[in-house]
């Protein structure tokens, strides 16, 4: 009995010794850490506070105000040096590509980190009892573990990848507790600047609407920045409202926000956002002299969140087989012109379907083919029927050693067409080029689009369509999307024509 005491107290002697030993157990002493790091270059110093961050997460440590002044003491440290890593991986895309995946992981580890860090504090914040200093800065805390959730999960779409649906889990956790408080609105001041935890809320759940997926490094920080500069945030609301609202998130679920369509109901935890007012914002940027609507990046924000989102999680049926698939534009077009011998078809993949709804398809494959956000793919059971379907990629993620990925169906009978710009006389001035109709059907609750060549679209132009022995004259509208090198657009039909009568 005497060796076990003994033991019992070399081991007590221990662990107050390791816990002497924290260099985070106060402000100074976190101070004095910070100040004995490496100053050879932002990368080192960086790594090495990552590195202190895990530490400090690593201590089996009750949360207390003193830890927490801590914490932002790492914070206040890290987050300059995280902006000029940022700088370097944004500049280094182009060239040194180790370096930028080095930098992607060292940023994507910090946000991580900080993120846990304070849904840790905010965890002991309610449970523990002798936390009760920390009660006052609930606010606080929840906001930041908000934010850096949200980072985290921007930095996830810089590798084309979804958000998994556990971080979706934990910000509607959080919002829920912080709501159900009364303290959702309550403002914090965080890098000198005012917001509140449903400011920060509220911008994760806009960037998962646009869902930048496959987008530039350089465009995903400027959506951030354009989004984080709009004022004022369209804030959740408990009650729908039929005439104002546009969107909805449901809480309980593991995923973002979508449009509404038929479904206003009042629920527990359904949140409502109207989003026009900032579709109107995004789009009268595209129209300005700035420089991000050189690129129609505003504009295809405004398209993306007025189309409201992705649910993969519902309404979907499992179906699993093999399909064909054409990728590539010059692919998808031979694949479209229904090529009469085998010799003549184009290169397919195989891809297995895992599932299938109105809106689109599912799959599962054994690789990441690395397609950015948008690309077209046409999907056939059986291509010696002619049969295709065009879809969008619109989603990417790693699960259970499978690469899953997810598509919107844009149309399910797309059609090679061949179009000519026409004078205001109607006469062509132009040669003919090929582009693709997508008519869309009344039960899909769509308007057919017109997909051409970015060089081939001007605002309003009038074009001749050929489709087999009938000619239509049509007008140009706004672009919805832009898909690598061509823009799907909406049209204007004036007349019809049958091509012996034509002629």
């Amino acid at each position: 009995m005497t060796d076990l005491f003994e033991m019992l107290g070399t081991i007590a002697r221990r662990r107050k010794g390791t816990e002497d030993l924290s260099p985070f157990a106060t402000p100074k002493d976190t101070q004095k850490w910070l100040k004995s790091l490496p100053a050879d270059s932002d990368y080192d110093t960086h790594h090495a506070l990552v590195e202190g961050i895990e530490r400090f997460n690593a201590e089996n440590v009750n949360a207390t105000l003193e830890r927490m002044k801590s914490l932002i003491k790492l914070e206040e440290a890290g987050l300059p040096l995280q902006m000029r890593i940022v700088e370097q991986y944004v500049r280094n895309q182009a060239s040194f590509r180790l370096a930028r995946q080095a930098l992607w992981r060292e940023t994507w580890v910090f946000w991580s980190l900080l993120g846990e860090a304070w849904m840790v504090m905010l965890k002991q914040a309610y449970r523990n009892q002798a936390s009760a200093d920390l009660k006052p800065s609930i606010p606080e805390i929840a906001a930041r573990a908000l934010r850096y959730s949200g980072l985290v999960m921007r930095w996830e779409f810089h590798q084309s990848r979804s958000p998994a649906p556990s971080i979706w889990r934990r910000v509607h956790k959080i919002y829920r507790l912080i709501e159900r408080d009364g303290l959702a609105r309550n403002e914090v001041i965080l890098n000198a600047r005012a917001t509140d935890c449903s400011r920060e809320y509220t911008l994760l759940v806009l960037m998962g609407l646009v869902q930048p997926l496959g987008y530039r490094a350089q465009e995903i920080e400027s959506i951030a920045q354009i989004l984080d500069g709009y004022e004022p945030v369209p804030l959740p609301e408990i009650k729908p409202k039929r005439e104002l609202h546009t969107h909805v998130v449901d809480l309980s679920m593991s995923e973002g926000a979508c449009i509404l369509d038929s479904e206003w109901v009042h629920g527990r935890r359904l949140r409502y956002f109207d989003l026009m007012p900032l579709v109107a914002h995004l789009r009268s940027l595209d129209s300005g002299d700035k420089a991000e609507a050189e690129n129609g990046l505003t504009r295809q924000m405004a398209s993306l969140i007025e189309r409201g989102g992705i649910r993969r999680n519902r309404q979907r049926t499992q179906r699993f087989g093999r399909v064909w698939v054409a990728t590539g534009m010059d692919n998808i077009m031979a694949a479209l012109a229904r090529p009469d011998s085998a010799k003549e078809r184009p290169p397919l993949l195989p891809w297995m379907l895992r599932d299938e709804s109105v809106e689109g398809m599912g799959f599962s494959l054994p690789e990441n083919p690395n397609f950015p956000q948008g690309k077209l793919v046409a999907v056939s059971w059986d291509p010696a029927e002619g049969i295709w379907q065009l879809l969008a990629i619109r989603w990417q993620r790693e699960e259970g050693g499978q690469h899953q990925l997810g598509t919107q169906r844009l149309s399910r009978h797309p059609k090679r067409v061949e179009i000519h710009a026409e004078s205001d006389d109607g006469k062509t001035d132009s040669e003919s080029t090929w582009a693709i109709f997508l008519p869309m059907t009344h039960t899909e609750q769509g308007v057919s689009n017109l997909l051409i060549p970015r060089e081939h679209y001007q605002p309003g132009a009038m074009l001749a369509l050929r489709d087999g022995e009938v000619i239509y004259r049509l007008r140009l509208g706004e672009v919805h999307e832009t898909h690598e090198n061509w823009v799907r657009v909406g049209m204007d039909v004036f007349g019809r024509e049958v091509v012996a009568v034509a002629a």
